[in-house]
């Protein structure tokens, strides 16, 4: 028996099986009372379906097909109506009451391993009426698949410590699973071999979830360091990577706050990626970057160095400065902030004593 697992912050949708098609754009139905859901509201209505039966192993199964995702072999044969699966299981889709199917849409590639695609299809009955369907296809990849979820959803097992972190790369096995209407597929940090196993290797991930990977990769934004930050882990804790101040990383432009505790560290982050957009799993403390706004209790000069004013400029009381990250100490034992418009080759600093 498969372990059953949840995506927490994920929209899910259950696909009940049987249940009857709607015209294009595809809502679900209420197959018990036949009722249409519209943008007007609720209506009856009498419409034909879309009969999908998955044969794995010499069992025959129903299923919904609409908005379902199936996963098929990279280079393999793909008809839209008859869908071999990695795991050797079929879906034979077809048209019910008499019902004819045709295919409206069909763009898989199954050349391109780790893609999705949409097909439509639709139905057409014996007087005339029509009405509309789609699924996802995914082609497994080949190799280390990156995972990216929304934020830092994640997905547990029973034992609530399987743990999936965003941007992390699993091998994505053939092996399948079809339970309450979904179809799941078996991942696995280790080897190809581990996740085509059905071993304590393996972990289990909807199907869609790993066809909407790709579409699930956060926008980026550019920005400046302008502090010398120590990388965290999600967790809390610091790592050994270091960024140097002035240099530019490419960080969701989402702040994560992480609650501390005695051995670690808690505050406001960004979530750092490479400059092709990969995922890292280090997290930089925003005041490093975006800084912090304070307010000056004395009039205060800017200076370069402890004995050298950067510029002839006074700031007065009262005036909010963004200063970044935490003070340095000069060697005239006094202790700065960089402030805002610092640059590589124009220092800025400030007395952390005109703060207080």
């Amino acid at each position: 028996m498969m372990r059953k697992v949840k995506i927490i912050s994920m929209a899910t949708i259950a696909l009940l099986a049987a249940a009857p098609v709607i015209t294009s754009p595809v809502l679900a139905a209420d197959n018990a009372n036949n009722i249409q859901l519209s943008s007007n509201g609720p209506t009856t209505t009498s419409i034909s379906t879309v009969s999908a039966e998955y044969i794995y192993k010499n069992k025959k199964e129903r299923l919904d097909p609409n908005n379902q995702t199936f996963q098929i072999a990279p280079n393999s044969k793909f008809d839209p109506t008859a869908i071999k699966l990695t795991n050797g299981g079929v879906v034979n889709l077809s048209g019910s009451q008499g019902s004819k199917v045709e295919i409206e849409s069909n763009p898989v590639d199954t050349t391109k391993a780790g893609a999705t695609f949409v097909v439509k299809l639709s139905i057409t009955d014996s007087a005339g009426n029509k009405s509309t369907i789609s699924y996802q296809v995914f082609v497994k990849p080949q190799g280390l698949f990156q995972l990216n979820f929304n934020d830092r959803d994640y997905m547990r097992g029973l034992g609530d410590t399987d743990i999936f972190y965003q941007g992390e790369k699993y091998y994505v096995g053939n092996n399948l699973e079809f339970e309450d209407g979904k179809f799941y597929t078996g991942i696995s940090r280790i080897s190809q071999k581990a996740a085509d196993g059905n071993t304590a290797a393996v972990r289990w991930i909807q199907t869609k979830y790993l066809a909407e990977s790709e579409s699930a990769k956060p926008e980026l934004v550019k920005k400046t360091i302008m502090h010398k930050a120590r990388a965290y882990t999600w967790g809390g804790t610091n790592t050994r990577k270091v960024y140097s101040a002035y240099t530019n990383v490419y960080v969701k432009n989402k702040i994560i706050h992480v609650d501390g505790g005695k051995y670690w560290t808690s505050g406001d982050f960004y979530q750092v990626y490479n400059a092709d957009g990969t995922y890292t799993n280090y997290l930089i403390k925003v005041g490093n970057i975006d800084g912090t706004k304070r307010v000056l209790k004395h009039n205060a000069y800017i200076y370069a160095s402890s004995t050298r004013r950067a510029n002839r400029t006074v700031l007065k009381k009262g005036t909010t400065v963004t200063t970044y990250g935490d003070s340095y100490k000069f060697k005239n034992g006094k202790h700065y902030y960089r402030i805002e418009g610092a640059t590589k080759t124009d220092k800025r600093y400030i007395k952390v004593d005109n703060f207080k």
